[in-house]
């Protein structure tokens, strides 16, 4: 049963908007929300009562909006939700979906592991409001006994029959680019609006270039993986005792390919340009790498003591038998140097940004201490680390993620006919992306003492369905309680 409530007809009073199309805030706004979508956005401005004396419209419930910004829903572009295991307790989906509303995230991609049929379950639920969840699309696990194009076209078809938007590959060494070619192409034949995500890991044949010359537009670069190996002449430096397997080695060793990469900046550009040319959409998740360079910050993150359940904090703690928990032996050295590789790898994002390329925002949790929901909006201040304007940071965490979905109407923003997805600010996230964040910031008096709680997005509208974030927190805040205390 969904926690959110549906209205007749539904007015947000005073509102600033930045619409997420790139253009600046304007405000204070009423808007008003009827049958799922806006009907109409009305300037309440001083100038705009006066010269148009236009009446206010009006409606069965209204939200006060004074003081706040609204902007689209958020999307998450790369999330595991994990239903097939206990990694976030026995209501671990809600858990998740609960605080990815909680942070105005409306809509979500999930990225396999192999739970699609599940997914799709929840997808359904979610767009007849039958769950509190935002709106889910699925990416299918590409199935690792596809070894031919022919089985490529085959496996496709399937996914299509199974209903999945889209596919997410991490190609296997036997993965040709033929093979891709034929993905993209049935994809495009059978209609999988949401494309293909790849993550090229460093043991296949294929790098970004080669990928992206085969499946041009359908594909997405998630992570950074295949970029910078595709600017290198040979191999990386990696010496004789590495090996992949050992993820240990894999992070250690993928702290210096941007350095590597560096030293050959024009196959850098032809790399990039290859993309831009094929209009492929890269999908960093700068976030979930973070503990890299600094493993201490991301253990300690405010968040933690109310927010992270029990279990998944033991799913953070290093084991050599679980993925993406390798700090056993983590040095100073490979902080550095992988302080040094978020330098030129954001570089290279800001150039892919200048040029037109397609960014959008996904935050790969629940992976190395990123949480739900708050790992987003860190990327969204990565992004701006990178050099990218707070407003183009929104349009990147919206309107590309909907254009990058072929989703034709949520990529032009707020306004009148659109879908009323809405994230409600208590704050200006173009200031300060720490508004949004769920445990909010602390507003100082004058005096530089008097401390008031504010921040937080307040409200989470997804298709006209109106939860309450502050709700949404303290849920996951009782259930976290549930599970019992943490170990240090």
């Amino acid at each position: 049963m969904s926690i959110g409530k549906q209205y007749r007809s539904l007015v947000i009073r005073d509102a600033m908007i930045v619409n997420g199309k790139g253009t600046p805030p304007y405000g204070p706004c009423d808007i008003l929300v009827q049958d799922g979508k806006i009907k109409q956005i009305q300037n309440v401005d001083s100038i705009s009562l006066a010269r148009y004396k236009n009446e206010r419209p009006e409606a069965e419930h209204v939200i006060d909006a004074k003081g706040m910004y609204v902007t689209p829903g958020l999307v998450d572009m790369h999330v595991h939700i994990n239903i097939a295991d206990d990694k976030c307790g026995p209501k671990g989906t809600e858990y998740a979906y609960n605080l990815f509303l909680a942070h105005g995230i409306t809509t979500i991609r999930t990225c396999g592991f192999g739970t699609d049929e599940k997914l799709l379950e929840h997808k359904r639920l979610s767009e007849g409001n039958e769950i509190t969840a935002p709106r889910i699309v699925v990416l299918g696990s590409w199935p690792v006994e596809a070894h031919s194009v022919e089985e490529t076209r085959i496996a496709v078809r399937k996914m299509k029959e199974m209903g999945v938007d889209g596919i997410k590959s991490i190609p296997r060494p036997h993965v040709t680019s033929e093979m891709v070619e034929a993905m993209a192409d049935e994809a495009r034949k059978v209609g999988l609006p949401a494309g293909i995500a790849i993550h090229h890991p460093v043991n296949c044949d294929l790098d970004a270039v080669i990928s992206s010359n085969a499946a041009k537009e359908m594909l997405s670069i998630e992570h950074t993986y295949g970029i910078p190996q595709a600017a290198l002449p040979g191999t990386q430096s990696f010496p004789p005792g590495y090996n992949y397997a050992n993820e240990v080695d894999r992070f250690r060793m993928s702290g210096y390919i941007w350095t590597e990469a560096a030293k050959y900046p024009d196959r850098i550009r032809k790399v990039f340009d290859t993309l831009l040319e094929n209009k492929t959409v890269w999908d960093p998740t700068m976030v979930v790498y973070e503990g890299h360079r600094d493993y201490q910050r991301v253990k300690s993150l405010p968040w933690h003591e109310r927010y992270t359940v029990r279990q998944l904090w033991e799913a953070y703690s290093p084991s050599p038998g679980r993925h993406a928990t390798h700090f056993f032996n983590w040095k100073t050295s490979d902080e550095i140097a992988w302080k040094h590789k978020y330098r030129i790898w954001m570089k290279w994002v800001k150039y892919f940004f200048d040029n037109g390329g397609t960014l959008v925002a996904g935050s790969d949790t629940a992976f190395i201490y990123a949480l739900f929901g708050f790992a987003l909006i860190r990327e969204l201040e990565l992004y701006q680390e990178a050099g990218i304007h707070p407003i183009d940071v929104i349009q990147i965490a919206t309107t590309n993620a909907h254009k990058s979905l072929r989703d034709e109407d949520r990529t032009h923003g707020l306004r009148q006919g659109a879908p009323a997805d809405i994230a409600i600010i208590d704050g200006n996230p173009l200031d300060n992306f720490k508004v949004m964040y769920g445990t909010g910031v602390n507003i100082y008096g004058e005096d530089g003492k008097t401390v008031t709680p504010g921040g937080g997005v307040r409200w989470t509208i997804k298709g006209g369905v109106v939860f309450d974030c502050k709700e949404l927190l303290e849920e996951v805040a009782e259930y976290v309680k549930s599970q019992g205390p943490k170990k240090p």
